[in-house]
């Protein structure tokens, strides 16, 4: 099941497309105004963001602004302004797309799968006859059932902790995976505020998967795969 954020402070506005988009098999997380708007993205790891434009101190083309820097997850803009500069300043931002208010839940529905389906998704392959489940990513794959991670048909040698971080990065597609995540739930070490070890299991997968871009680092906190 996808998920969606709303930050919109407009309650009547949030809780009636909480409740059109549930209906259309969506999970849906609100938020009101712009103070912590970044943190709750990060917490809620949504697949796409509603944002309002108007938000009271800090409008929608800010936070996108601070976003931006660093994710890429999807965004649409809600607005009452409908002047094709503001549309203009928006989408220069890397708004996904940008609706009006008043505006039909309907429209807004299909603008959002629209956009979901254009997200890239990692290939997971199935193949009963080999009976192997395979995580890929352009030119690497990974064989779940082997532990097997290989490159250009050719097998690199990883340890158990690099295996594991890269496998879980997989499973998450684009989507960010904490770095409290990996050093409490993959390297089983609570002291991950002040150890460095990650970064080195990191770099480790970069020289030997011959790649610096496959993983990205974001303010040392979180790291994914740069689709």
């Amino acid at each position: 099941m996808k998920k969606i954020l709303i930050i919109e402070d407009d309650k009547w506005i949030s809780a009636s497309l909480k409740l059109y988009l549930e209906n259309s098999d969506f999970e849906v997380f609100l938020h009101d105004e712009w103070l912590n708007a970044i943190e709750v993205i990060n917490n809620t790891n949504p697949d796409l963001i509603i944002l309002d434009l108007n938000l009271p101190w800090k409008n929608g083309i800010d936070i996108t602004r601070e976003y931006r820097l660093n994710w890429n997850t999807p965004i649409i803009m809600l607005t009452a302004r409908s002047s094709e500069l503001d549309r203009i300043n928006g989408l220069e931002i890397w708004a996904d797309d940008y609706i009006a208010k008043p505006f039909s839940p309907r429209e807004l529905l299909a603008r959002i799968n629209t956009i979901i389906r254009r997200i890239p998704e990692i290939k997971i392959e199935n193949k009963e006859i080999e009976n192997k489940n395979v995580l890929k990513c352009f030119d690497i794959e990974i064989d779940v059932n082997k532990k097997i991670v290989k490159r250009q048909n050719k097998i690199i040698s990883l340890t158990s902790n690099e295996y594991d971080i890269l496998k879980k990065l997989f499973e998450e597609n684009w989507k960010v995976v904490s770095r409290e995540y990996i050093m409490k739930e993959i390297i089983w070490y609570d002291n991950y505020l002040y150890d460095r070890t990650i970064d080195t299991h990191v770099k480790n997968l970069r020289k030997k998967l011959d790649t610096k871009d496959l993983i990205l680092t974001i303010r040392w906190e979180w790291y994914r795969i740069n689709i």
